[in-house]
């Protein structure tokens, strides 16, 4: 009877260390699956995070970007039902600051593909808002966002799309 209880103890143990093993190897492959991108440091690097969700389908974390949202998160996010990727090009922008707020009109080209395999090109201006870091407080801080979005479809090349100036 010891001995074959042994023989249970040791085949219970290699289960228990394959089974460790496998969830190893599948916790690290789905971590390293996921991503996340959230930089507010720039206008570019808050337009290139707002892409980086929309590319990755997250949604809500998009739609945190937008100072003033469409009161319709549902028919906001469908707007992008039919997007597979946007790749995203930029002009030239400065800030434009005044009275503690402080503003940047920033030139982009949109290279969008659609989920038919269609490409759109668009070109247009996202204005980008943010409270003085310095005038701030007290909580909650208010973060860079996007204050206005005005993008056309184009039929320029997306590498010479990119408006020279926001109007």
């Amino acid at each position: 009877m010891g001995r074959v209880m042994r023989k249970y103890i040791r085949l219970y143990i290699w289960i228990l260390v394959f089974l460790s093993v496998v969830t190893l190897v599948v916790s690290k492959v789905l971590a390293e699956e996921w991503s996340y991108k959230d930089d507010r440091s720039s206008p570019e690097a808050l337009i290139e995070s707002y892409y980086y969700a929309i590319n990755h389908r997250y949604y809500a974390q998009a739609y945190s970007y937008l100072i003033n949202p469409p009161a319709d998160f549902n028919q906001w996010k469908e707007g992008y039902g039919d997007t597979k990727s946007v790749k995203v090009k930029f002009g030239a922008t400065s800030p434009d600051p005044g009275a503690g707020q402080i503003y940047w009109a920033l030139p982009v080209a949109l290279l969008a593909k659609k989920t038919d395999g269609k490409t759109v090109v668009y070109s247009g201006c996202y204005v980008i808002h943010m409270i003085n870091p310095g005038m701030q407080g007290d909580p909650p801080y208010k973060h860079m966002g996007i204050f206005r979005v005005s993008l056309k479809e184009t039929n320029q090349p997306f590498e010479e799309a990119v408006p020279k100036l926001c109007k």
